[in-house]
C-alpha cells in the first residue's frame, strides 16, 4: 500500500504553488550562471585590453636623441633619408677610415670569419661579376674608396644608413617614455629631458659639451623593425632573425607533426581494435598532452641535440653549410706546413712522398670526426684521439711529451702536446705543428651538437602532437558513420573509404586544431631554451641545420636587458608575435568555415 502511493506521487503533478516555487529557483539558477558568464567575459576583456594597453604603451612614445655629429652636418642640410648609396658608402669612407674593412665583413663578407682576412674581394662579395681590377684581390690591399664602393654596390640602403647613425653619427637614445607619459604629461617629460637626463649622460660620458639633438615621438614598430636584424644598439636593433627563425620552426612542425598525428589519429579510430590497449594509448596521448613544455624541452635536448647530432647537424647529410668540409681544411691546413708539405691538385706532397687521394680523405675524415668543442682543451683526450688518428692516416711518429724543449728553457705543458714527424727525411717544424693545431681547432668551431633549427622544431612537433592526435580523432569520429557504410556498400575498402570520404570530411576540423597548435608552439620559449635557440643572433638562418633563434627568445632577451630602450623593443616584438598569432587563429577560422561540412 505504502509503495502504491509513493509510485502514485511521482507520477502526480506537484501543486500550483510548488511548481511556481520550483520554477523561480530554477530562473534564479539560471540568471545566476548568466551574470557569471557575463563576469567571466569582462574579466577577460578588461585582462586583454590591459595586455593590449601595456604593450601599445611601450612600443609608442617620446625619445631623447643624442648625436655626436650633427646629420646635417654631413649632408649639407639634407636629411639622411634622402642619400643615396653611394653617398652613404662616401660618408662612412671619410669617417671611419680602416675600420671600413670590418663593416665590410659584418655586413655583405660571404666567406667565414677566418678566412675573411685572407680571401679575395670577389669571395668576400660572392660575386663573380665584381670589377675585375678588384676581384682578385685581398680587401686590405684595395683602397677605401674601393672598398666604400662595395659596400655602395652589395649592402642595402637602410643598412648604410644605419651604419652612419652608429659609426659616423654615433646616435644614441638616452632617454624613452611612453606613450601615455608623452599625451598627458608631455611639458614634464621634455623637462626631464633636458635637464636630470642629460646631466647624468654628460657626467657618465664626461662629455661638457653635450645637447640633445632631438626630442621626438617615435614608433619603435616600423617596416625597419621587420627588416633589420638584431644589433646591440636598441634603437637600430630589428626582429627579421627572429621572424625568419619562428616561420622556419612553423615549417618544421607542420611538416613533421601534421602527417604523424593524422595517421596515428586514423589507425587509432579507424584500424584499432577497441580493447585495453587502444584504451592505455588513447589515455597516455591525453596525458601527454597535458605535459609541461619544459619536460619537451628536456627530451629534444637528450634525443635530438645529444644522440642525434650528427641528423640534426646535417653532418650524416654533408649538408651544413657551415661545418667544414675538404676544401676548407685545405685552405686552412696548407699554410701550416710550412712547406715541407703541400697540396697540390687535391693530393698531399712532400719532398720525398706523394700521398694520393684515398690517404687524404683519411686525413679530412679525422680533421671532421672529432669536431667537438674540447679540441681547444690541451691535454684532452679527445685532443688525444684525433692527433693518434693524423698520425694514422699521415703515417708519422707522434711524440707525446709533459714538457716542451723551447731554445732557452724548458715550457711546462698543462696537458700533453704533440708532435709530428713525417716519415722518410720530411720533418714539420714545432712551429708549424703549432699552427697546424691551431688550424684544427678553427676548422672543427662548428659542434656538431645538433643545436639546430631542425632540433627545435622536431621537440616542438613533438610538443603539439598530442593535441593534433586528439583534434583529428574528434574531426575523424564527426564524421557519420553513415558515410562509411554507403562506401563499403559500394565496394570501397577501408583505406579508400578513409581516403576518398572520410579524411575530405574531417579535413577543415584537422586542419583548425593543426593550426591552432601551431600558434601555441609559435609561442613556446622554454623548450627552445634547453634546445639551444640563439639568445643574440645577426646571421638569418639557411637552412633547417644553421643556427636559430625565435621571437619568444628575442623577447626575453631584451625584456633581461637593462636598458629601458630594450623594453619597448621588446613591446614591438610581441605587437609581431601577437599579429602572427592572431593570423594563423585566422586561417584557422577561414579554414573552418570555408571548408566545413553540415550532415
Amino acid at each position: 500500500m505504502a509503495e502504491d502511493k509513493l509510485e502514485q506521487r511521482r507520477y502526480t503533478m506537484p501543486k500550483e504553488a510548488d511548481f511556481f516555487r520550483r520554477l523561480e529557483q530554477r530562473h534564479r539558477r539560471g540568471r545566476f550562471g548568466k551574470l557569471f558568464n557575463y563576469f567571466s567575459i569582462a574579466v577577460a576583456g578588461l585582462a586583454l585590453i590591459a595586455l593590449f594597453f601595456n604593450v601599445v604603451n611601450e612600443a609608442f612614445g617620446t625619445i631623447a636623441v643624442v648625436n655626436s655629429i650633427e646629420p646635417e652636418t654631413l649632408t649639407d642640410g639634407r636629411p639622411l633619408a634622402d642619400l643615396n648609396k653611394a653617398e652613404l658608402a662616401t660618408i662612412l669612407a671619410e669617417h671611419v677610415g680602416g675600420r671600413l674593412r670590418v663593416l665590410i665583413r659584418n655586413t655583405i663578407s660571404q666567406v667565414d670569419i677566418e678566412r675573411f682576412t685572407n680571401a679575395t674581394v670577389a669571395e668576400i662579395v660572392g660575386d663573380e661579376d665584381v670589377d675585375p681590377a678588384v676581384a682578385n684581390e685581398l680587401l686590405k690591399a684595395i683602397s677605401v674608396e674601393r672598398q666604400a664602393g662595395l659596400l655602395a654596390r652589395y649592402a642595402d640602403q637602410g643598412t648604410l644608413r644605419n651604419l652612419v647613425l652608429e659609426e659616423v653619427i654615433e646616435q644614441q637614445v638616452i632617454a624613452s617614455f611612453t606613450l601615455s607619459e608623452s599625451l598627458f604629461h608631455f611639458a614634464d617629460v621634455k623637462a626631464r629631458i633636458e635637464g636630470p637626463i642629460l646631466e647624468a649622460y654628460k657626467q657618465a660620458n664626461r662629455l661638457d659639451n653635450a645637447k640633445v639633438s632631438v626630442i621626438r615621438f617615435h614608433s619603435w614598430l616600423d617596416s625597419e623593425f621587420l627588416t633589420t636584424p638584431m644589433s646591440s644598439a636598441p634603437a637600430l636593433a630589428g626582429v627579421r632573425t627572429a621572424l625568419i627563425g619562428s616561420i622556419g620552426l612553423m615549417m618544421v612542425v607542420v611538416t613533421v607533426a601534421l602527417p604523424i598525428g593524422v595517421g596515428a589519429a586514423i589507425y587509432l579510430e579507424e584500424y584499432a581494435q577497441q580493447g585495453l590497449v587502444n584504451r592505455l594509448i588513447e589515455t597516455n596521448v591525453r596525458n601527454l598532452a597535458g605535459v609541461p613544455s619544459i619536460i619537451y624541452g628536456m627530451l629534444g635536448l637528450a634525443i635530438f641535440v645529444r644522440a642525434l647530432a650528427p641528423l640534426t647537424s646535417g653532418l650524416i647529410f654533408h649538408a651544413n653549410f657551415d661545418a667544414p668540409t675538404v676544401e676548407t681544411v685545405i685552405e686552412r691546413i696548407a699554410p701550416a706546413f710550412d712547406g715541407a708539405v703541400s697540396f697540390d691538385e687535391g693530393a698531399l706532397r712532400s719532398d720525398s712522398e706523394q700521398l694520393d687521394a684515398q690517404t687524404l680523405a683519411r686525413i679530412v675524415e679525422a680533421f671532421l670526426r672529432f669536431g667537438t668543442p674540447s679540441l681547444t682543451m690541451h691535454g684532452n683526450s679527445s685532443v688525444l684521439d684525433m692527433s693518434n688518428a693524423l698520425a694514422d692516416a699521415l703515417e708519422i711518429a707522434v711524440d707525446v711529451t709533459a714538457t716542451r724543449a723551447n731554445e732557452d728553457h724548458d715550457v711546462e705543458a698543462r696537458g700533453a702536446y704533440f708532435r709530428f714527424d713525417v716519415a722518410q727525411n720530411a720533418r714539420i717544424s714545432d712551429e708549424a705543428y703549432d699552427n697546424l693545431m691551431a688550424s684544427l681547432v678553427r676548422v672543427n668551431s662548428f659542434s656538431p651538437n645538433g643545436r639546430t633549427l631542425l632540433s627545435a622544431g622536431l621537440t616542438l612537433a613533438l610538443l603539439i602532437l598530442p593535441i593534433i592526435i586528439i583534434n583529428a580523432q574528434e574531426a575523424i569520429r564527426a564524421v557519420p558513420y553513415t558515410i562509411r557504410e554507403a562506401s563499403y556498400g559500394l565496394g570501397a575498402t577501408r583505406w579508400q573509404t578513409v581516403w576518398k570520404q572520410v579524411l575530405p570530411a574531417a579535413l577543415p576540423g584537422i586542419m583548425t586544431g593543426t593550426i591552432l597548435s601551431v600558434s601555441r608552439a609559435v609561442g613556446e620559449t622554454a623548450p627552445l631554451i634547453v634546445v639551444g635557440a640563439a639568445t643574440f643572433l645577426v646571421t638569418d638562418p639557411t637552412s633547417p641545420f644553421s643556427q636559430f633563434t625565435a621571437l619568444p627568445i628575442q623577447i626575453y632577451q631584451w625584456t633581461a636587458r637593462p636598458q629601458g630602450q630594450f623594453a619597448d623593443i621588446a613591446a614591438a616584438a610581441i605587437i609581431v608575435l601577437l599579429a602572427l598569432m592572431l593570423a594563423l587563429n585566422a586561417a584557422a577560422i577561414f579554414l573552418r568555415n570555408r571548408y566545413s561540412i553540415r550532415f
